[in-house]
């Protein structure tokens, strides 16, 4: 999919466009504006919530694998008063996330239904086996939703799941919420040696099902730290990707898209998968916290790590914590160009961030020389 010719209703992967987008950017102006006066308090755009730690599949390859162990949840009290107060800050969505299945989570109608009626956009990701529970209130008001199926068929499903026999259920929740759907959806494909020939597969069954969108990602290795990172494909298994994605490729139209994360770029092309970074600050961490039962984080992928936790929602306020010392400790003690050795999500923001704000030292406003991106042309256009 090419991301700088959008189509209306598209939904993008690209991170960079939606923070671009018209409806943010007075606000943007101003975090630059503040960022490069060394001023960090201006409200994130939107928050990741993990809701849970519980997850009924436990797969191999879950880069969350050492958190799911934790076995704690959001108090449904304190879920509810936290929306509140993303609310009152001005987050502008959420997106219920990962480190376990939400649809787990035993008042996920009453936290979805007041997300909603706050105003607040929200997207869910989830396994999809549980999806019955919630699904009426999903397709009402979610505004999109990822189901992670990594595979085409009954049989692979439940090789690459230890034999377990969710497939055929997870399809028909997902052909039930498209009936009905008001948002988008799609699904997410965690690309492996032994599901490859299953990638244009499942890319048909996915849209032939009603989906907008299918994501293919590659598997990243987890470790103890719950850190995460990615290993070269060997040529053979490289070109047989390739191949695979430009056949699902051929599937796209303007009601269907077939997304390539950039770690997955970076796995099929010269580039070495550690991503070296020019910049020492990271801006994105701004927008968008991580917000778990065990601590409020500045990035997901330092979940559980000490060394990116700012607070705890179950003794603090979201407002104290995001205004706190602490956080300010935090984000200036990281440097992407020596801590952050992976294929970041959100290395385009910060490399186009960085520029505004060390532009906005010497007095040019860059981000008047970029153009805006339409808002209304996306379709997940608040999840940044």
């Amino acid at each position: 999919m090419n991301n700088t010719n959008l189509k209306a209703g598209k939904t993008t992967d690209s991170l960079l466009l939606k923070l671009l987008q018209d409806d943010f950017r007075p606000r943007l102006k101003k975090a630059v504006k503040e960022l490069s006066a060394d001023n960090h308090s201006s409200a994130p755009f939107a928050a990741l919530v993990d809701l849970t730690t519980k997850c009924d599949l436990g797969c191999s390859w879950c880069i969350d694998k050492y958190v799911l162990s934790k076995n704690k949840e959001i108090p449904e009290k304190r879920m509810l008063e936290l929306l509140e107060e993303f609310k009152a800050l001005g987050v502008r969505s959420i997106v219920y996330f990962g480190g376990g299945e939400p649809m787990m989570y035993n008042k996920i109608n009453e936290v979805l239904e007041k997300t909603h009626n706050l105003g607040i956009d929200y997207a869910i990701n989830t396994n999809g086996i549980m999806l019955e529970r919630a699904s009426k209130t999903i397709a009402a008001t979610c505004s999109w939703i990822r189901i992670s199926l990594d595979a085409a068929s009954e049989e692979k499903y439940k090789e690459l799941h230890e034999g377990k026999d969710y497939f055929n259920k997870i399809v028909d929740n997902i052909k039930f919420l498209n009936k009905a759907k008001k948002g988008t959806t799609g699904t997410s494909f965690v690309v492996m040696e032994s599901n490859v020939d299953e990638i244009c597969k499942a890319a048909k069954l996915v849209k032939s099902i009603g989906c907008d969108f299918i994501q293919f990602k590659p598997r990243y290795i987890p470790n103890i730290k719950n850190e995460r990172s990615l290993s070269k494909y060997i040529e053979d298994l490289n070109n047989r990707v390739k191949k695979e994605l430009e056949k699902a490729r051929q599937l796209e139209d303007s009601s269907f898209a077939v997304l390539v994360t950039g770690s997955m770029k970076t796995l099929l092309s010269s580039e070495p998968v550690n991503q070296r970074k020019s910049y020492t600050y990271c801006a994105a961490q701004q927008f968008v916290p991580l917000v778990t039962a065990y601590g409020v984080y500045v990035c997901p992928n330092l979940r559980g790590s000490e060394k990116g936790k700012i607070g705890d929602i179950a003794t603090s306020s979201f407002r104290d914590i995001w205004e706190s010392e602490q956080r300010r400790k935090i984000i200036k003690q990281i440097n992407p160009s020596k801590d952050c050795n992976l294929a970041c999500l959100r290395h385009q923001i910060n490399a186009v961030m960085n520029s505004a704000i060390e532009s906005e030292k010497m007095g040019v406003n860059l981000l008047s020389l970029v153009k805006e991106t339409k808002g209304s042309d996306i379709t997940d256009r608040y999840f940044i």
